[in-house]
């Protein structure tokens, strides 16, 4: 996190010049609580709220950033815009560039091409200040969420502090201007009374809006920078009474520190990814930091909060912003190399990144920031700045790591075996002819579950993953926009048979191989299926608020057009993702899952021929999570889930119950309940659980044989 503390790190230079000390211990304890628990979250998953770590971020950086402004405009009458985005310059992008850059390289060398380009487009969205509105509209968007997940993802924030900072500065001198006009710097307590007013609208507003978006758009508010105002809001208006702070009792002062400090370690606990955020679930942690700030505000010697004024939280602190750069990056790479989880794992991401916050602060953040690099003539300081006396060691150190890392590698590729060609990359040659029996496709899944390498696949898996699950010529059919018949209308649309294919996402990935499976037997084939949308009676949540608006009126269509088009076959198709209704907090259990099928059956049952619970490819390993430059097929081998097996078994017990056909996939996509990535020369999935055109195509004479089997044509 981009948070700022313009102040020399060493309060005995203060003591020495009889200045009034700025240093805050306090501060740099509760930047080392906030970048530990958002570390030991997205390496562990534990605790579960540590993503509030950078709510306490957000807090002391509109303390502190505030507070330079006020104390600025009191001592000269004026804000000085350039000097201000000077220092921010110096102390967030230095760092912040080191590791942007680090990120692209290292995504070159590791990721397939979309990954890649993904990455790239992601890094330009940080560069400028953006990535918070990049991941919020991927995040509410069907088509990429639950996709893997970006190395910057963690930019976000640092995009919300910027946005604040390049807004809030130009507010305060806007509102200062206005109401003070004629007044002398310094006069009286009319600058922080003004400020106060205004942050405190401002951040009132933020509030009120943070809990509407929570509520109806919970994606986007979590990486908004209007839901998340008022937490830099309650740390500036920190800043504005801190004059009164300074008169808070010492005796007092622990008290409160270790109320706020209990508070915060609550969040970690009684907060996860369930609670609403930010609004209302971030109050807590957000007024805890801000009663730790108050109390160490005018403490002499902040007695009593030694948890947080230690050398260790202090150091840990003074490479807080490092390490939180570094962290995310590592751990999604490390992901990469390293796929087997596990304690040595764990330890080997620790050390890394200890290791690369330490030197990127010492060698890149701190010299910086000390620096004359951009200050102007008259701001630079008097006298020589000495230089830090553990520079040379560090550099001593770092060089001897890179010696020993790059003979380490020059050892390894000397005894290493020749590397076998991988050419999933590759076109070259004319793609194998499709299976024509279940026992020739199982034999293919058999030999793909024993590939060492990656063959010649046709499309290749980068293609795979950049291209989606569903050809251009169905998409349109599933979107939420108006839906054209004739269009959606595949096979003969002179047939006289009908089949309708009903369901969500996965029920569109099907359309191709449906329609191929009847092609030439005079079957004409519907797609009513949505995106987003299960077909089911209760409305189920998603991401994507305007799904949830339209998708009981695409049901609604889809059980009339049954209804009025009397077809052969109806096949209903669903994921087996948790499914959890709009307004429920758990998803369904098979139970109700056979009773929400059996509801909407009910609307169309009698003017169907005959019902298919077509079940959905086993969902497991995220292709496009999976798949490197350094992967192996094995890395990417899914297997049939329990979550899987129970939905498919409530899909098989309410099929029997209605007298109507159910059938499995597994099958066509698993032999022993594992299921590779790639069957033959062709790619199975674009992501984990949605099947490729190209694939389905492979499996259309498999299908229609099973259609046979079954007594279904």
């Amino acid at each position: 996190m981009a948070v700022d503390l313009d102040v020399d790190r060493r309060p005995r230079r203060a003591a020495r010049t009889g200045a009034k000390p700025s240093f805050r211990p306090d501060i740099q304890g509760l930047r080392a609580f906030a970048v530990i628990v958002v570390v030991l979250d997205h390496l562990f998953g534990w605790p579960a709220g540590g993503f509030i770590g950078v709510d306490v971020f957000f807090v002391v950086s509109g303390f502190l950033i505030t507070g330079l402004l006020l104390r600025e405009y009191e001592r000269t009458g004026r804000i000085s815009f350039s000097g201000f985005y000077r220092r921010r310059v110096k102390r967030i992008l230095p760092a912040s560039w080191l590791v942007l850059v680090f990120t692209v390289v290292a995504a070159y060398f590791l990721f397939g091409q979309a990954r890649f380009l993904q990455t790239v487009g992601d890094a330009i969205w940080s560069l400028l200040f953006a990535a918070n509105w990049r991941f919020a509209a991927e995040g509410s968007d069907y088509f990429q969420a639950g996709g893997p997940v970006s190395p910057l993802q963690h930019y976000w924030s640092l995009g919300v502090e910027e946005q604040f900072y390049f807004v809030w500065p130009w507010l305060l001198l806007l509102a200062l201007v206005v109401f003070l006009r004629g007044r002398r710097a310094g006069s009286g307590n009319a600058a922080r009374i003004v400020a106060g007013v205004a942050i405190g609208a401002i951040s009132l507003a933020s509030f009120a809006w943070a809990m509407w978006d929570t509520a109806t758009s919970p994606t986007v508010a979590y990486y908004s920078t209007l839901t998340r105002v008022w937490e830099l809001g309650l740390g500036a208006v920190l800043a504005v009474v801190a004059p009164a702070l300074t008169r808070v009792p010492d005796g007092l002062r622990p008290v409160l520190a270790w109320i706020g400090l209990l508070g915060m370690t609550a969040s970690l606990f009684l907060i996860d990814g369930s609670t609403p955020f930010p609004g209302p679930g971030a109050v807590l942690p957000v007024l805890a930091t801000g009663l730790v700030i108050a109390a160490g505000t005018g403490a002499a010697r902040h007695r009593g909060m030694w948890v947080l004024t230690n050398p260790v939280s202090r150091y840990v602190g003074d490479i807080s912003y490092s390490m939180y750069l570094w962290h995310w990056p590592i751990i999604v790479f490390g992901g990469v190399l390293l796929t087997e989880p596990g304690p040595v794992r764990s330890a080997v991401f620790i050390v890394v990144i200890v290791v690369a916050s330490v030197y990127s602060y010492h060698l890149v953040e701190d010299p910086v920031r000390r620096s004359t690099w951009l200050t102007r003539g008259a701001d630079r300081p008097k006298q020589r700045r000495e230089p830090n006396p553990r520079t040379p060691w560090v550099w001593v150190s770092f060089l001897s790591i890179v010696v020993v890392i790059l003979g380490a590698v020059v050892v390894a590729d000397r005894l290493a075996p020749a590397p076998s060609r991988d050419t999933s990359g590759t076109t070259e040659a004319a793609p194998a002819a499709p299976p024509e029996t279940i026992d020739e496709l199982q034999q293919e899944i058999a030999a793909a579950l024993a590939a060492e390498d990656w063959p010649e696949l046709h499309p290749t898996m980068d293609e795979a993953i950049a291209t989606g699950d569903t050809s251009e010529e169905i998409m349109p059919c599933g979107l939420i926009q108006p839906y054209d018949e004739e269009a959606c209308t595949f096979g003969d649309p002179d047939g006289d048979r009908t089949a309708v294919l009903v369901g969500d996402s996965t029920s569109m990935a099907y359309v191709e191989a449906i329609s191929t499976a009847l092609g030439g037997d005079g079957w004409r084939v519907k797609s009513y299926g949505t995106f987003g949308c299960s077909f089911m009676e209760p409305l189920i949540w998603n991401e994507d608020p305007e799904v949830v608006d339209n998708c009981t009126d695409r049901k609604d269509r889809a059980v009339d057009a049954i209804n009025e088009l009397k077809p052969d076959l109806v096949f209903i198709t669903n994921t087996y993702d948790p499914r959890v209704p709009v307004g429920e907090d758990v998803a369904l259990t098979p139970d109700e899952w056979k009773q929400a099928m059996a509801d909407i059956v009910s609307r169309f049952q009698g003017s169907a021929g005959k019902i298919v619970f077509l079940a959905p490819p086993p969902n497991d390993v995220h292709i496009g999570v999976c798949y490197s430059k350094v992967a192996k097929p094995s890395d990417c081998v899914s297997r049939v889930t329990e979550q899987w097996a129970t939905y498919s078994q409530a899909d098989a017990e309410v099929a029997a119950d209605l007298g109507a056909w159910y059938i499995s996939s597994v099958q066509w996509f698993c032999v022993d309940g594992l299921c590779p990535s790639f069957v033959g020369g062709v790619p199975v999935k674009s992501d984990h659980v949605h099947m490729l055109p190209a694939y389905a195509v492979e499996i259309a004479p498999i299908i229609s044989e099973e259609l046979r089997t079954q007594g279904l044509l």
